[in-house]
């Protein structure tokens, strides 16, 4: 079975071919195995054509701050990664995103520098797009102190701005 492989410097995005569905892998500190993006993913209906729904999701990337990083057209993969975020991402706290336990202070999120991956998968469906998106978050604590990676789960609001963003921009 032929892959083809997308990586950043730490992790990487493993692609099957298009006929089947496609698995997205990331490896973060925190876990010590590739984390399996897609059994994360929570497909969502969009009343526009898969091109139209694939470049808007371009554009609520991009107005979200959240970076794109490889992509695959062919495949409708928009990918961003791995990129680093701390207090703050999409206008909201972090926690409002991810949720990593509680410390002392509150949401852990809130005061870990997070390394984030984004994923969206787009696919023609009937009546329009189907359009898959999940998130998963890794945080280390910034205070000079070393202690282990904390794995963040997503609280599926940043799921929704991105699938709001993209409704938006495609009327669906």
């Amino acid at each position: 079975m032929r892959h083809l492989r997308l990586g950043s410097l730490i992790g990487m995005f493993a692609l099957l071919p298009v006929s089947s569905r496609a698995q997205v892998r990331i490896t973060m500190a925190a876990w010590t195995e590739p984390v399996l993006l897609d059994t994360m993913r929570q497909d969502h209906m969009v009343r526009a054509k898969p091109d139209t729904v694939y470049r808007a999701v371009m554009r609520a990337f991009d107005d979200l701050g959240i970076p794109v990083g490889r992509t695959d057209p062919k495949g409708g993969i928009v990918g961003s990664e791995r990129f680093e975020r701390q207090r703050e991402l999409a206008g909201s706290p972090m926690a409002k995103s991810f949720d990593c336990g509680d410390g002392p202070s509150g949401p852990i999120a809130n005061f870990f520098r997070l390394e984030i991956a984004v994923v969206a998968w787009v696919a023609p469906a009937d009546g329009g797009t189907k359009l898959g998106l999940a998130t998963v978050a890794s945080g280390r604590d910034i205070s000079g102190v070393f202690r282990n990676p904390k794995d963040c789960a997503s609280t599926g609001s940043l799921e929704l701005k991105v699938l709001d963003r993209v409704k938006r921009l495609t009327g669906g």
